[in-house]
């Protein structure tokens, strides 16, 4: 990538306490989200102006919406739906005791959280969130901030690092943090 790419993941919403996959599906920013996003801000306040030129983008789903408008301080961004959450068809609105009387044994055979993402019935499978997320950065002509989702985000960063091996959700941005990656490194700005 011949750009720096600069990934935030959304705040907090009311689902992620309830451990409930949202997927596709959305809920609100706790409070706690907003001041995560409110943290972002601070972080790009700073770090904005030494990048030069540059565009912020965002998935068009409602807590990163918030999220952007709030890390972006009303700056306007571009929305996109490849930076979409991966869908999480039949799982979506579950939490893990609600997956696992559904479909036992998918459910038992996930062995990570990715893995579970990646497996629900009727959702979007590794190979088409590789596609557009690799689509989004061929696109890109300019260094990026983006404001994405847990998934999506982990594919992203193994896409720029050229880390396959790295798809896991502990590799996600933390929410309230900003993940830096230039020339397949990656820095941690909190």
């Amino acid at each position: 990538m011949a750009h720096d790419v600069y990934l935030l993941r959304h705040g907090e919403t009311e689902w992620n306490k309830d451990h409930r996959v949202q997927g596709r599906m959305n809920s609100d920013l706790t409070e706690l989200g907003r001041q995560q996003a409110a943290r972002q801000a601070g972080i790009l306040r700073d770090l904005r102006g030494s990048i030069g030129m540059h565009r912020l983008w965002a998935s068009p789903l409602g807590r990163a919406q918030e999220t952007a408008g709030l890390a972006f301080g009303g700056d306007p961004f571009g929305t996109d739906p490849r930076l979409a959450e991966v869908h999480c068809g039949q799982w979506e609105g579950l939490t893990p005791t609600d997956r696992m009387a559904r479909d036992p044994d998918l459910a038992a055979a996930c062995e990570t959280e990715f893995q579970m993402y990646v497996s629900a019935p009727d959702g979007e499978r590794l190979p088409d969130i590789v596609a557009r997320a690799s689509s989004f950065l061929n696109d890109l002509e300019a260094p990026a901030i983006l404001v994405s989702h847990k998934i999506t985000l982990v594919v992203l960063r193994a896409l720029l690092t050229g880390d396959g091996s790295s798809l896991d959700v502990q590799n996600a941005p933390a929410q309230g943090s900003v993940l830096k990656i230039s020339n397949a490194t990656v820095t941690v700005l909190t």
